[in-house]
């Protein structure tokens, strides 16, 4: 049974080697899917043993979609190159897959904020052990794979190192706010008043409260104002998306 470790890149040099070397020991080849990065991401996964297919991103999910396309192994690991599979998974994964009726595992994932594990970003499970064929992911951003038969839940983790600081959690956070309201503004999602009221409160307290951050400490209540945040400028920019359409027919 092959298994193909596959990861969609663009200027990872920080984390690309950290995420392969933590999977070569279990998988029989390595595929990265690479957007032209300006670093050492490419020079780094091939002095890894890695196949680098070199393409434009077209979206996440596409993405993805084209890294499992172009892998051997009957089945695949997805990971992101901000991802570690920790050697109890990496156990439990040779003791499982192929052996059980399930086409495809969720992992939950032991996310690292500001240099410790935050808990109360748990339960955090998703799919990211599958049957070649058996799934495709879906999404324009925070995709998900979308399975054709049963899935399984692995109990050991993936390790996740998603912001190197406050600054890249920033950073990151507004891309995807951004390419969220497109996603909305797309599908025919109009902009409301209200959603730009209450959303931002209802999505820190949803973490800060339900998910219980508040026991987290300063950390957690940072982390649960960075969703505040990140839901006003959601909502911002899909007004800005609907007004500029109307200040571009107004101009014609």
């Amino acid at each position: 049974m092959k298994i193909s470790l596959v990861v969609i890149t663009y200027n990872e040099e920080k984390y690309i080697k950290g995420c392969i070397e933590s999977a070569r020991d279990i998988v029989d080849e390595v595929v990265i899917v690479d957007s032209f990065s300006t670093d050492r991401t490419v020079e780094i996964a091939e002095s890894l043993g890695a196949r680098v297919l070199k393409r434009e991103f077209k979206g996440y999910a596409d993405q993805k979609n084209f890294a499992i396309d172009n892998a051997n192994g009957e089945w695949i690991i997805s990971l992101d190159a901000d991802e570690r599979l920790s050697l109890k998974l990496k156990e439990e994964i040779k003791k499982r897959i192929g052996k059980e009726e399930y086409v495809a595992y969720y992992v939950p994932r032991k996310n690292y904020y500001m240099g410790k594990p935050l808990k109360c970003w748990s339960p955090d499970r998703i799919v990211r052990i599958v049957k070649k064929g058996k799934a495709r992911w879906q999404g324009l951003v925070h995709e998900k794979m979308m399975v054709e038969g049963k899935t399984g839940v692995m109990k050991n983790p993936i390790i996740h190192y998603p912001f190197e600081n406050l600054q890249d959690q920033y950073n990151k956070n507004l891309k995807y706010a951004r390419l969220l309201a497109e996603e909305k503004y797309k599908n025919g999602v109009k902009f409301k008043v209200i959603d730009l009221l209450l959303r931002p409160f209802l999505n820190f307290s949803k973490h800060f409260f339900l998910k219980r951050c508040m026991f987290e400490g300063i950390r957690g209540l940072i982390f649960s104002l960075f969703y505040f945040s990140y839901t006003v400028w959601k909502y911002s920019f899909l007004y800005e998306l609907y007004h500029t359409e109307e200040e571009d027919g107004k101009n014609l």
